[in-house]
């Protein structure tokens, strides 16, 4: 460890030297490899160089008083600058490496020793080196939104999904559908899916259904679905595994997730969970999670109950997870609809609110038709069904 901090105070003194062949460095490796020691020195050397202030002088007047009596500085202003510092970058990335690849190793045994699985890949992002947007100054955030292209926008090809989010969804976020039972919740999603799947790959975790089910809807409605884009896992219920097979289908090429749903999900026992809130909230945080790191689309179907539909049922922490929250109820029948005098519900119509919205902070409540036959959702206001009216007949016919 001393050899790598000793690296380290010769490429700062260095890159005071040298500023011009900082980016240079940059290119080679991350400011990731550097400690929490060096990186806060490394702060105050960018901000200098980005005013064009870069000197040892000015450096050394610009620490705090407790950083000029540290040792690391006291060794870092008394070196001799190498003029080749950006070969160093190599050997820096490779200490850091082998550093967290004991680090790891500890991690393995332990989680042995404890009966534990531990996730590889996420313990192996720790050896990448790239990451470094959690190091930018709000200058430098600035100046990156700046440049980046627009995030694409998928569209479900739904007239009230696309509208609410301003032409379809943008990645790295977890959706959770509620609603009534036996409202639509799954026929929703899947035509979301479905739709999705013309021009990306998709995966249907089918829990709640058997794969036959869904395979003679498809088939009963001749739906015109790209086969080779529609994954469907019918196995593996535990929250590891489902991680697990959604990371499989990530590599695959998969970006949209459909979870049916939150209650055939399970906490296997070596993540020792003491109680119900713990179990049910690292479900939602592990799916979170993999939406952001992986830059992924989740669906979640949820259950809630009668005295707070606005929560995950068991957890307070799915609702803030989420970055969207959809909510499916059924209605009561049109009054002047005949056909449906007798029934408790409307069978034809929906009441769909979008109570939780980050991409583009619009929530909205409307009415939204629905197709038995054909399992679809559409837009009332486009589309109006025709009802029967029992007072109009009485005219005509009186």
């Amino acid at each position: 460890m001393d050899t790598n901090i000793n690296l380290e105070k010769e490429i700062l003194r260095s890159f005071i030297e040298y500023p011009l062949k900082i980016d240079e460095f940059l290119d080679k490796t991350s400011l990731k490899v550097f400690s929490k020691t060096a990186l806060d020195y490394i702060q105050i050397i960018l901000k200098l160089k980005e005013k064009g202030l870069l000197s040892l002088n000015v450096f050394s007047e610009s620490v705090s008083e407790v950083q000029k009596k540290d040792g690391f500085f006291l060794d870092l202003i008394s070196l001799a600058p190498n003029p080749l510092f950006c070969d160093l970058a190599v050997l820096l990335a490779h200490n850091y490496k082998i550093k967290k690849q004991g680090e790891m190793a500890q991690a393995l045994q332990n989680a042995s020793v404890n009966n534990e699985l531990l996730d590889l890949s996420i313990l192996s992002k720790e050896m990448d080196e790239a990451n470094v947007e959690d190091l930018r100054t709000l200058d430098e955030w600035f100046k990156y939104h700046e440049n980046k292209p627009l995030m694409m926008k998928h569209s479900t090809s739904i007239d009230f999904i696309d509208n609410a989010f301003e032409g379809g969804f943008e990645l790295a976020q977890l959706m959770l559908i509620s609603g009534d039972a036996e409202s639509g919740k799954t026929t929703l999603c899947l035509q979301m899916l479905e739709h999705l799947a013309i021009r990306n790959k998709v995966a249907f975790f089918s829990f709640e259904f058997t794969v036959n089910s869904y395979l003679e809807s498809i088939r009963k409605q001749n739906k015109k679905i790209p086969f080779d884009n529609f994954f469907i896992v019918n196995d593996g219920y535990e929250i590891s595994e489902v991680a697990t097979n959604i990371k499989r289908l990530y590599k695959k090429g998969v970006r949209f997730f459909l979870i049916d749903s939150q209650m055939r999900l399970e906490v296997g026992s070596h993540h020792k969970i003491t109680n119900i809130e713990q179990a049910e909230s690292l479900k939602f945080s592990t799916l979170a999670k993999l939406c952001h790191s992986l830059e992924i689309f989740v669906m979640l179907i949820i259950q809630t109950s009668k005295s707070d539909p606005e929560s995950p049922s068991g957890s307070k922490k799915g609702e803030h997870e989420a970055s969207i929250i959809l909510r499916l109820e059924k209605i009561k029948p049109d009054k002047n609809d005949a056909a449906q005098a007798y029934n408790e519900f409307d069978e034809f119509r929906r009441s769909i609110s979008l109570k939780k919205n980050k991409q583009t902070g619009k929530h909205f409540k409307n009415i939204i038709g629905y197709k038995p036959e054909k399992r679809i959702f559409y837009n009332l206001e486009e589309k109006p069904r025709e009802v029967i009216d029992f007072n109009k007949i009485r005219e005509e016919i009186f």
